[in-house]
């Protein structure tokens, strides 16, 4: 069973694309004849864009442009490509690339709207290929070259053959579902197909020809129940995955720990919310079931199955008792990205929660490979803890893709990152950015009376300079909807310089929205700030006035471009407080580690210049942390402040991020705001040579 299944909606407007396409399904054709696998072949199909061609098989999904052209090309990241010097023309683009990316992205667009899994088009590269003989220079970035690829009619096999994507893997049944979901049935070319099949029919331009294979595909799993085709992965040996050593009968199990199991269940009413989650997770990845799904703590857990307990790190345990095949554990692992343990046939569990750190563990935090490196500076003795929302972590490394993967000196200036780049800079640095300002709030409100000097106020107004992706945001709104109950409005102005960054700002508002009581009226700025005039700018273009005001981990961007010259740190503050309400509170933070740019600290510069901006300016003082503002007037030769601050989510536990800020107010405002003694630390100091 299997061979090329060929199709096109019309015939092409010029001859050369339909020479081209004839001579690429006779390759097809002699090509898949005597392989097991099917492979759909669809020319000039509309999908939100005009494509000339789209191919489907096994392991990927294919959008194809035809050229006309033959000779030396080049392929260019920025600006027109060649051929032997003419410009290749990109349609109705400027570019060939930019008409490649943009039918790249429409494509994965409309097949996650006609609803194709979305493991199935993680990826969908774009080939184009050229109808002459080639000699070509790629000029493309990694990223790029990762999902355009281009060849001539003679190697178009060769290059489908190498053409992978991970996540797709479609059975023969999950693509004539596919082909039959694009609508094709009715332009199947039995002159270019070669489709074999038992259930076979005589009228093959017809729907039989889908119907056919189906057939053919149900008597086979009928013949062989056991190896059922699963139409969205592989079928993978459990000895690839994370498993316990310690796998025992599971019989035994149920005559040792059933009742107790029940009994721990009863008493742990506070992990219904953990139980019903991680159910709705099992019906959402596996559809239909029988599985029974618990939610144990830690220590019923080792009361329940001793033998296990010195596997577990985590506060809780999600456990799952029923036939688990080796392909559903394979699906589970890839949603969740935890590693599930065995211990026994029927018996499967994960872990969840805050990591419970070991004596042995509490002395090698620092020595984490993957945290940034800083500067020796002592902090205040505290790690704060702040975990992500559950919903805001599966959106970040589920939906949108996010990866985790540090790499400080690509992303010390943002504004210039591609998707991918993006998604590195969503898994990694995002969390830490949501949970630095959440913690940083709930600290400074529990250890002073700000929450009661604001009063119970209904809206509040926020202006982000340099949002990015908005993890710094999001951090504020989570803490706000948290801490004042009775606000019920936000209205925000989100400023940067990136739109990529901003598209997936609005996209994470639209999801934030779904779970949050506030009602959330924001406003993007695009602004790019080159200079000190475009600083100016913003300034005179914000007629308004806000009550919370955000600038983190941008200043530090303006730095390594050298954007601000002359004392970035206190020329942001000046600007941005004189747009500070009454009562508004504004927070600077950044990094700990050395400005390339500068051959400085960025912890000295920022509390210098700001230390600098409050003696000069009568109306302005610190707030928080509590030793700058008692010292601030005292502080020299590089004084300053460290905070260091753990996150745990999906692709990493316990990050560590580090980070140095101040919040500034009126002072008149200042002056009322009390910070209660338990806080109080002694301001830490070095030198830095």
């Amino acid at each position: 069973m299997g061979g090329l299944l060929a199709f096109r909606v019309e015939n092409y407007d010029n001859t050369a694309e339909r020479e081209q396409f004839r001579f690429l399904c006779g390759q097809l054709k002699a090509h898949y004849e005597n392989l097991e696998d099917f492979c759909v072949f669809v020319g000039n199909y509309n999908i939100g864009c005009e494509l000339d061609a789209l191919f489907i098989k096994k392991d990927a999904i294919i959008s194809i442009e035809f050229k006309n052209y033959g000779g030396k090309v080049v392929a260019n990241e920025n600006g027109e490509w060649t051929c032997d010097g003419k410009t290749i023309k990109g349609g109705s683009r400027k570019t060939v690339l930019q008409q490649a990316r943009i039918n790249h992205s429409t494509v994965k667009k409309e097949l996650k709207v006609l609803g194709v899994e979305k493991n199935q088009i993680k990826d969908v590269p774009h080939l184009i290929i050229f109808h002459q003989p080639i000699e070509l220079e790629n000029n493309l970035s990694a990223t790029n070259k990762s999902w355009l690829h281009i060849t001539d009619d003679a190697h178009f096999i060769e290059k489908l053959d190498d053409i992978t994507c991970p996540k797709t893997d479609l059975n023969p049944l999950g693509i004539v579902n596919l082909a039959e979901l694009l609508n094709l049935n009715s332009y199947y070319l039995t002159e270019f197909s070669n489709a074999s099949y038992e259930s076979r029919v005589t009228k093959e331009n017809k729907k039989e020809i889908f119907e056919g294979i189906k057939k053919d595909v149900q008597k086979r799993v009928k013949d062989a129940p056991r190896k059922a085709p699963d139409t969205l992965h592989k079928e993978e040996n459990l000895s690839e995955l994370p498993q316990t050593e310690d796998v025992i009968d599971s019989k035994e199990i149920v005559r040792q720990s059933v009742s107790d199991e029940v009994n721990a269940l009863r008493s742990s009413a506070e992990l219904i919310p953990l139980k019903e989650y991680a159910h709705q997770i099992i019906n959402a990845v596996l559809g239909a079931n029988d599985i029974e799904v618990f939610a144990l703590n830690q220590n019923d857990f080792g009361r329940i199955y001793p033998p296990f307990m010195k596997r577990i790190d985590h506060e809780f345990v999600v456990l799952l008792k029923g036939r688990i095949a080796p392909d559903q554990e394979e699906r589970l692992y890839r949603f969740l990205q935890k590693d599930m343990a065995r211990m026994s046939d029927d018996i499967l569990y994960w872990q969840t929660g805050e990591r419970i750190v070991s004596q042995t563990e509490e002395g090698t935090l620092e020595d984490n490979p993957n945290i940034e490196e800083s500067a020796s500076i002592p902090s205040d003795g505290t790690l704060a803890d702040v975990d992500l929302p559950n919903w805001l972590d599966r959106y970040l490394f589920f939906d949108l893709g996010a990866k985790y993967s540090p790499n400080h000196s690509r992303f010390e200036y943002n504004l210039n990152l591609n998707t991918g780049e993006i998604k590195v800079y969503l898994g990694t640095y995002f969390p830490r950015s949501f949970v630095e300002v959440k913690s940083i709030f709930e600290e400074f409100s529990q250890n002073s009376n700000y929450l009661s000097l604001v009063g119970e106020r209904t809206s509040v107004s926020i202006l982000d300079l340099g949002c990015g992706t908005g993890g710094d945001l999001f951090g504020l709104l989570s803490f706000l909807e948290k801490y004042e109950q009775s606000l019920e409005s936000v209205k925000l102005l989100a400023i940067d310089g990136s739109q990529m960054a901003l598209r997936f700002f609005e996209k994470i508002m639209a999801e934030f929205k779904k779970h949050s009581r506030l009602k959330i009226d924001y406003r993007i700025g695009p602004v790019f700030i080159e200079s000190e005039n475009d600083l100016n700018l913003v300034s005179d273009v914000l007629s308004d006035k806000y009550d919370l005001i955000l600038s983190c981990k941008a200043i530090c961007e303006m730095l390594a471009k050298r954007r601000i010259k002359n004392k970035a740190y206190k020329q942001t503050a000046s600007m941005l407080s004189s747009k500070l309400t009454d009562k508004g509170i504004m927070l600077i933070e950044d990094v700990t580690i050395k400005s390339p740019a500068t051959e400085k600290f960025i912890p000295y510069m920022l509390n210098a210049e700001l230390n600098e901006f409050v003696a000069e300016n009568d109306d302005f003082a610190t707030i928080y942390p509590t030793a700058c503002k008692d010292k601030e007037s005292k502080c020299i030769n590089g004084c300053f402040f460290k905070k260091e601050i753990r996150v745990t989510h999906s692709a990493k536990n316990n990050d560590i991020s580090k980070i140095i800020y101040r919040i500034i107010g009126k002072k008149t405002f200042a002056e009322n705001i009390v910070v209660s003694p338990k806080e109080k630390t002694e301001y830490n100091s070095c030198t830095i040579k």
